[in-house]
């Protein structure tokens, strides 16, 4: 992400708070994935549609953009031929942390100070 955000990988038993309401992130990954429902996938096509982006399909055929994907094929740069295939659209949930956790050390030392290493007492015996 571009603004300085650092994203993180989320673990289903992990907590997302909306200030009034907590969920897990399996369940509110779970209403997204559910939320991918004829209405929204109408949306979409009416969207793309709008943008002159038209799909054909058979008039008994439903929308299966997040589900089952839409037939298509597709031709890469230097193939032969054609690749018959589906297109599939998949929501991600990721998390951004807007700022890292400061750890607080001694207030009155504002020097940075690196931890000893183990060798430093090798290294001063053999200067000796």
């Amino acid at each position: 992400m571009e603004d300085g955000f650092k994203p993180i990988e989320c673990n289903d038993g992990d907590v997302l708070d909306f200030g009034d309401d907590i969920y897990k992130v399996a369940k509110f990954k779970k209403a997204m994935n559910t939320s991918s429902n004829y209405s929204l996938e109408c949306t979409l096509n009416q969207e793309l549609s709008s943008q002159q982006v038209k799909i054909k399909q058979s008039q008994n055929a439903n929308f299966n953009w997040f589900q089952k994907g839409i037939d298509c094929q597709i031709l890469t740069l230097g193939s032969q031929r054609w690749k018959k295939g589906k297109v599939k659209i998949k929501i991600s949930v990721e998390f951004y942390i807007e700022e890292e956790d400061v750890e607080i050390t001694n207030s009155n030392n504002s020097e940075i100070t690196e931890p000893e290493s183990p060798l430093d007492d090798l290294c001063r015996m053999i200067n000796e």
